[in-house]
């Protein structure tokens, strides 16, 4: 684990955005320390994007994975905004996918809708408007958004258009992939 630059929260060692607070994290090219601004405050290295960095070298990736996406940052900022307005935060992990979705409200799930896609889209089960998160009278829900292959929580489907509310510990399945539910009080 690491911790955030701007709010000190910790987070994975391989995460593009703070989960707590949505700032973007720079790694050092040299020592590989998270920090904020040009040059490492440890080693005076260049610091860069997550995924402008190579895993094997620590050196600089090529220009065509220079840029963030427009959803990572979409999705940075519905955290932050989250975080501000005091949500608890949930998240949607899947270990041995590697997969942990912060939830937003209003967030929709899909392969090729939302802020999440670029995460789901090589999962074919999964339909391209699936879910949608709701965050309404200090609940997290979650509704079906009319999928092909179904959303699942502790087992029983959630029929299209029905909202169900979601608590740490749950599990969601959306097609084949399931996910653990966290939900942690600030």
């Amino acid at each position: 684990m690491i911790n955030c630059p701007k709010c000190k929260a910790e987070i994975d060692p391989d995460s593009r955005f703070c989960d707590q607070c949505g700032q973007e994290i720079f790694y050092c090219t040299q020592c590989g320390r998270p920090g904020k601004g040009q040059r490492c405050t440890t080693c005076g290295g260049e610091m860069r994007r997550y995924n402008q960095l190579s895993s094997a070298t620590g050196q600089a990736a090529s220009n065509s994975a220079a840029e963030i996406s427009q959803r990572e940052s979409m999705m940075a900022a519905a955290i932050g905004a989250t975080y501000r307005a005091g949500i608890p935060q949930l998240f949607l992990v899947n270990d041995s996918l590697h997969l942990r979705l912060a939830g937003t409200n209003g967030a929709i799930i899909g392969r090729r809708m939302g802020i999440y896609s670029q995460f789901l889209a090589q999962f074919s089960y999964i339909s391209g408007t699936h879910a949608q998160l709701h965050y309404n009278q200090n609940q997290w829900l979650i509704e079906d958004k009319n999928s092909s292959n179904g959303t699942y929580v502790n087992g029983s489907q959630v029929a299209s258009g029905q909202v169900v509310p979601l608590h740490h510990g749950d599990l969601v399945q959306l097609a084949n992939i399931e996910f653990r539910v966290e939900v942690s009080q600030r």
